[in-house]
């Protein structure tokens, strides 16, 4: 149908107010979609800055905890047990399933211990418990041997004449500590000096000054676990004990005899070298090498024909021992309690286990004479510490997140409460009229 012409007029009117009303609008949203944007941007800014904020706060916590922690977990001295409470009520013979390794020793009637450790130097037992120990172990002869003192020997011998008089013998001794020997050095009243320059690294003339002393008091030298002292350490790349004197050196040194078992090792090579030289005057020694309660292995055993510490040696010093072996141990033991002290560090020893995930570290032995015998390695993992800071951002981030949504559900509830409560407070003077 044709449009007049009185009504194109006011069509066209028409279109241009709309135009010009949608045009007004658009100006009107767009004044006020500016400050919405702007407090948008204040918002983010403001949630932005909560954020880094709290992230701050947590790598700072974090970095303080590990500065804490770390040294709790290189920390050898926490005391997990309380080994002074222990009470070794038990009796061990282990006649009942051993032969000796010699038939002709059959039999003997001393057991012995030529290798263990108390308090007076790196052991857990005290010189009294360790005697008690070793009795229910099975033995009725120790040999004490402290690192670089003989102190322990002495207080152990001292005990067991006063409480075990012709039962139970203790043998004085001490082992030569350092960085290129373990050596025992049996049946002395006095501490053998090492060499001026602390011990760790004694030369080959300074070893075998010692041995020589240790025949001047009457003692005998036993060299000590050749397969502990000579294995290469991981990653290390070295021997525990770098510059380990081979046993032909030592032989010309006037060495006494060698440890052929210690703990559950039983080193055949140096009792093949033994029995290749056919040498009469080496003999052979075996050794808990106790440091905490756990298994015994071996016995040293010997028919004396009386029960002295002077027969004993005796035997000893003529090569008539033989020994028992059981590389799975006894079936005797008691377990320790923990201490209070472990206990109470044992959530933050658990949290410095994730700290030590961030590093490993690779240490050299311990000289004995308050160094290390070489220089540790420490591998720092970066990546592992790139995601635990990753870990901490995604936590401050969800932890944010978390609290607006609170804050919005707690805004809504309020909403729908004002509004439900102005409704019900309309609606009763209506119910009224």
């Amino acid at each position: 149908m044709a449009l007049s012409s009185r009504s194109l007029p006011e069509s066209v009117t028409r279109s241009q107010h709309s135009l010009a009303e949608i045009e007004a609008q658009s100006k009107n949203a767009s004044v006020l979609e500016k400050p919405r944007r702007r407090q948008l941007a204040v918002q983010a800014c403001v949630y932005g800055g909560r954020i880094g904020k709290r992230i701050g706060v947590m790598l700072t916590a974090a970095a303080l905890l590990t500065v804490m922690l770390i040294p709790l977990h290189e920390s050898a001295n926490i005391g997990v047990y309380d080994y002074g409470t222990m009470k070794f009520d038990w009796t061990t013979d282990p006649s009942t399933w051993l032969k000796p390794a010699d038939a002709a020793y059959s039999d003997y009637n001393v057991l012995l211990d030529g290798h263990a450790h108390t308090t007076l130097s790196d052991g857990r037992l005290t010189p009294e418990q360790l005697v008690e120990y070793a009795i229910a172990q099975g033995f009725n002869a120790l040999v004490v041997t402290d690192h670089n003192t003989v102190a322990g020997g002495l207080q152990a011998e001292r005990y067991a004449r006063k409480k075990y008089a012709g039962r139970f013998v203790v043998i004085p001794g001490m082992e030569y500590s350092n960085c290129r020997v373990h050596m025992n050095l049996i049946d002395i009243n006095a501490t053998v000096a090492g060499s001026s320059d602390g011990g760790a690294y004694p030369s080959d003339d300074e070893i075998r000054r010692v041995i020589e002393h240790t025949h001047a008091q009457g003692g005998l030298a036993i060299i000590n676990h050749i397969p502990w002292s000579t294995r290469i350490l991981e990653r290390l790349g070295h021997a525990r004990l770098p510059g380990h004197p081979s046993v032909e050196a030592l032989v010309d040194w006037g060495i006494d005899g060698f440890e052929i078992i210690n703990q559950a090792t039983f080193d055949m090579p140096t009792l093949q070298f033994m029995r290749a030289h056919n040498s009469s005057r080496l003999l052979f020694m075996t050794g808990s090498d106790v440091h905490a309660p756990g298994k015994a292995y071996a016995w040293t055993v010997l028919k004396a024909p009386v029960f002295t510490k002077e027969a004993i040696m005796r035997e000893i010093r003529a090569g008539r021992t033989s020994y028992l072996f059981d590389p799975t141990g006894n079936r005797a033991g008691e377990l320790p309690t923990y201490s209070s002290r472990y206990l109470a560090l044992a959530p933050l020893a658990g949290a410095a286990e994730y700290i030590a995930s961030f590093y490993d570290r690779y240490s050299s032995q311990y000289s004995f004479h308050g160094t290390h015998c070489q220089r540790d390695i420490v591998d720092i993992h970066g990546q592992s510490i790139g995601y635990f800071v990753m870990y901490i951002i995604t936590a401050a981030v969800l932890t944010e997140l978390a609290r607006v949504m609170c804050q919005q559900i707690r805004f809504c509830a309020a909403r729908w409460w004002v509004k439900r409560r102005s409704n019900s407070t309309a609606a009763e003077p209506a119910q009224q009229v």
